[in-house]
């Protein structure tokens, strides 16, 4: 699954970001603190912005028949007691998009509508789990979720171990405060402080290796560019603890890349709710340094291109905001998106889409996709 909530994405290897951490030692702190606290923020910059994958998993996967997930199945929720709208999940997922399907899952999920017929929200929860053949077992999660229009809300607790080293790294959200995470538009409250999203909420993490185990407390807010990090201890394998001076770190998507990145054709897989899916290619060229030109044929090979621009989210080249017009006359409707460039080329999208005329006006949805670089 790719990264059904943030601990995924925080602690999955994959993704080609950077930020800022700082790495010297402070006074009285141990080096391998030092050492433990740097490798956390690299990693976190690198990749937590894979958030982006959230709602195109959870829309993805509870389509059915989508190509993306092909041996996910989705059923009504046949449990006494179950609230309309109810399915059960369960599968295998390719969730880093290489091919092989390493992410199994189950969970439930409740949908606030028929998802053929309108969307308002779902709500439900999950258990992944991700192993490699030959590598092993790597990483476990239980996770609660709410995916609305404009927002989703996340919580529970994900363990990553490292093949190599054995580290293990943990990351918790209080079910009671959930971490909301929402396209960043650069309106006051959707500041973008993970790559093209914007995170508000607060996230404990702990990593446990040879060396000793780090504490610290990820501090995010939706008007803030920037993670503050509070809490932070490091106890060694003696028992000794040194506390750490709070920090912060910038997380950005692509900050030694361009948007030439994005230059190449693509064929994308969509899924939206109220239920519909389908492809497209495509196509996209440079517009300057902060801004893409993107040509969209709907269905490949049509002749049925849209063009529309592209802008670069903040500071971050792989993270790229817009929207264009659909519809035919009398149903016309907006799509506003937001697409991450990830590590091996493709990108995925978070969009949603409001009615302006006709008899669907106000109604609105949510779509995902996912685009493969040729």
């Amino acid at each position: 699954m790719r990264n059904l909530i943030a601990s995924a994405a925080l602690l999955m290897l994959a993704s080609g970001c950077r930020g800022g951490g700082g790495s010297e030692a402070p006074a009285g702190v141990p080096p391998a603190a030092t050492t433990m606290d740097s490798r956390l923020k690299a990693g976190m910059v690198r990749v937590l912005p894979m958030v982006a994958g959230i709602e195109s998993s959870l829309v993805f996967l509870l389509s059915p028949g989508t190509p993306v997930a092909p041996h996910v199945t989705a059923l009504p929720d046949t449990t006494p007691g179950a609230l309309p709208h109810s399915v059960t999940f369960s599968g295998s997922y390719d969730g880093n998009g290489d091919g092989f399907e390493e992410s199994t899952l189950s969970g439930r999920a409740t949908f606030d509508d028929d998802p053929d017929l309108s969307w308002s929200g779902l709500r439900g929860q999950a258990t992944v789990d991700v192993g490699i053949p030959i590598v092993g077992h790597l990483y476990h999660a239980d996770v609660v979720f709410t995916v609305a229009t404009t927002e989703r809300r996340l919580s529970g607790s994900g363990t990553f171990t490292d093949p190599l080293s054995g580290t293990r790294t943990t990351m918790t959200v209080d079910a009671a405060t959930p971490l909301a995470v929402k396209p960043a538009t650069g309106a006051a409250g959707a500041v973008a402080n993970a790559c093209g999203h914007s995170l508000d909420g607060q996230v404990r993490l702990g990593v446990e290796g040879s060396t000793g185990a780090l504490r610290s407390t990820w501090n995010f807010s939706s008007s803030s560019p920037v993670a503050s990090i509070s809490g932070a201890s490091f106890t060694d394998p003696s028992g000794q603890t040194t506390s750490l001076p709070d920090s912060s770190v910038e997380l950005r998507c692509g900050g030694s890349g361009s948007v030439n990145d994005w230059v190449a054709t693509f064929d994308q897989d969509y899924a939206c709710l109220p239920r519909e899916s389908g492809r497209s290619t495509i196509t996209i060229t440079a517009a300057g340094s902060t801004s893409i030109t993107v040509g969209d044929e709907d269905p490949p090979g049509s002749g049925d291109v849209k063009t529309y621009p592209a802008t670069m989210v903040s500071s971050s080249p792989h993270a790229m905001r817009g929207f264009f017009e659909g519809g035919p006359v009398g149903y016309r409707y907006r799509e506003d998106f937001t697409w991450t460039l990830g590590k091996g080329g493709g990108f995925t999208q978070v969009s949603t889409y409001t009615y302006f005329e006709g008899p669907n006006t106000g109604r609105s949805g949510i779509c995902v996709a996912s685009a493969r670089r040729r």
